[in-house]
C-alpha cells in the first residue's frame, strides 16, 4: 500500500508533532487554536503508528521468508556423499 501523496512522510509528521508539542507547552497558545492543534496531533500520531505497523509487518514478512529459505537450504542434500 502506498502513502497518500497529500500526507506527510513519517519524518515530516514527527517534526510537525514536535512543533505542536512545543506550542502546547508554551504559554502563548490561543485557546481557540488548542483544539485544532490537539486534533492535528492525534491525526499525525495515527499516521505514524500506521506507518510503524506497516514497516513491522514488512520486516516480519522478510524474516519469515528468510527463515523459510534457511530451512529449505538445510533440507537439501549436499551432493558431496
Amino acid at each position: 500500500m502506498t502513502a497518500n501523496p497529500s500526507e506527510p512522510g513519517y519524518t515530516e509528521a514527527m517534526v510537525e508533532l514536535e512543533r505542536i508539542l512545543a506550542e502546547l507547552e508554551g504559554d502563548d497558545l490561543d485557546v481557540d487554536v488548542l483544539a485544532d492543534r490537539v486534533q492535528r496531533a492525534a491525526e499525525l500520531l495515527t499516521l505514524c503508528r500506521t506507518r510503524i505497523a506497516r514497516a513491522q509487518e514488512g520486516v516480519d514478512r522478510i524474516v519469515t521468508d528468510l527463515e523459510a529459505f534457511d530451512r529449505s537450504d538445510d533440507a537439501e542434500p549436499d551432493g558431496d556423499d
